[in-house]
């Protein structure tokens, strides 16, 4: 029997380095199913060159014009098929039965979304590898509200690997949000009454490497979003609860470094971890700040350009 029509929507800018091996690994896959893929580019590097070289579909779109949200939403437009699957364009897909396993939660009509694994790669910096390790762990798991409440986790609904229903989408757009438009899509996919997984075996190798500003403006731009997500409608997390998450978490990276032999990365971690604290607080404040201010610390400034606030509804 065929499995489902799947859709990758990938959103690629300069990835070179990574994408043609990406697009081999998912043209091996072991799925007896039909697929296409959506490139989504603005690069200008060889990007373009070496993903026309695969029967993929191709759209340019300029820099100054991606959000996330709503670039994808437009992805979805116009594919068709029964599910849509996201892949961040740098990963690297861990087994030849990723998309299968993925896939194969579907077989439940409550499922809206399955997010799957991030592994950090061998080069990740020992505070990178300590929040990916924490956040995306082997064990399977099923994003539940508590009380009608979501509970935060660190994550609960990752683009970077993932696959959702159509069907589901048709009814619920991602938001066009700064960040975090997956996890508001999940929130609300939830409270309509859909059941969201998370799928430990489906895997993906994938780590950044920030420096200290990247950091800062990352984190920004997550504090910014947070109280939409999370401090909304159908959350309960208080900038109380980010305080004592924080400090646990900081507890832990500090016993990973050790128990692992990273010392000597301690005091680079202390002012690691004061710029992401740093981050996350200015940016829950970002909407007393003035426009110039908000460009200057957040990452995605073309975001500020486009829009008023951190979400606006998709059309």
């Amino acid at each position: 029997m065929n499995m489902p029509k799947v859709s990758f929507i990938l959103s690629t800018r300069n990835v070179e380095k990574y994408i043609g091996s990406l697009l081999e690994s998912i043209f091996s896959q072991e799925y007896d199913g039909e697929m296409e893929i959506l490139i989504i580019d603005s690069s200008d590097d060889r990007t373009p060159e070496i993903v026309k070289e695969f029967p993929i579909k191709y759209i340019w779109l300029e820099p100054e014009d991606y959000n996330y949200g709503k670039t994808r939403n437009e992805g979805a437009a116009i594919t068709d098929g029964d599910f849509l699957v996201f892949l961040s364009a740098d990963v690297e897909i861990k087994d030849k039965r990723w998309l299968s396993k993925l896939i194969s939660h579907f077989s439940n009509p409550e499922v809206a979304g399955v997010y799957g694994r991030h592994i950090p790669r061998e080069d990740a910096a020992p505070m990178e590898q300590f929040f990916i390790l924490r956040t995306y762990p082997p064990q399977s798991d099923q994003v539940s509200l508590e009380g009608g409440k979501l509970k935060k986790s660190f994550v609960f609904f990752s683009n970077v690997n993932s696959a959702i229903r159509r069907s589901v989408w048709e009814q619920i757009k991602f938001p066009v949000m700064l960040k975090g438009e997956e996890e508001e899509w999940a929130k609300r996919a939830l409270l309509a009454g859909y059941k969201i997984l998370y799928d430990g075996d489906a895997a993906v190798y994938h780590s950044h490497k920030y420096s200290l500003k990247t950091i800062f403006q990352e984190c920004f731009d997550t504090g910014a979003f947070m109280p939409v997500v999370y401090q909304g409608e159908g959350a309960d997390y208080s900038m109380k609860d980010v305080f004592i998450d924080g400090l646990k978490y900081i507890s832990g990276e500090f016993r990973f470094m050790i128990r692992n032999g990273y010392w000597h990365w301690i005091p680079y971690a202390i002012i690691y971890d004061i710029m992401k604290f740093l981050g996350v607080f200015l940016g829950s404040k970002q909407k007393y700040m003035p426009l110039w201010m908000k460009r200057a610390l957040c990452r995605k400034k073309n975001h500020w350009d486009k829009y008023d606030g951190v979400i606006k509804e998709a059309a």
